[in-house]
This record gives C-alpha cells, structure tokens and sequence, in this order.
C-alpha cells in the first residue's frame, strides 16, 4: 500500500525527534519505505530547512546521515 509524501515526512520527522541522526537506509527500514522515498522527502525537508545533512566518517562507503536543525 501506498503512504502520502506528507504521512511519510511526518513519520521521518518523528523519527529523528526521538534517535537524533539517523541514515537514509536506516530510515527506510523504519518506515518500511523506499529508500528513493525516504531520499526525496529528506531532500525536500532540507530545502524547506526542518533537518541537516552530514557525511558519516565510521565506515568505508559514503554515507548521508540527517538529524533535525
């Protein structure tokens, strides 16, 4: 089944209110969403500037971790 963009923003923002920062995969994996889903409306909460983007130093591979501004 299908879930709005507005239902899904609603459930990443909840999402990082309560673990902080959080990647795109381990977001999807919450939401049971795409990660092209879940990519897309963190894009669009950055640009209406709700969260931030960094990039992870732990591992080898890049990766995008997003928390709330």
């Amino acid at each position: 089944m299908r879930k709005p963009i507005t239902d899904i923003i609603a459930e990443v923002k909840k999402l990082l209110e309560k673990e902080g920062e959080m990647s795109i995969r381990r977001l999807s994996l919450k939401t049971k969403s795409q990660w092209r889903t879940i990519e897309k409306a963190l894009e669009t909460m950055k640009t209406l500037g709700v969260v931030k983007e960094r990039k992870g130093t732990d591992t080898k591979r890049v990766e995008r971790l997003f928390s709330l501004k």
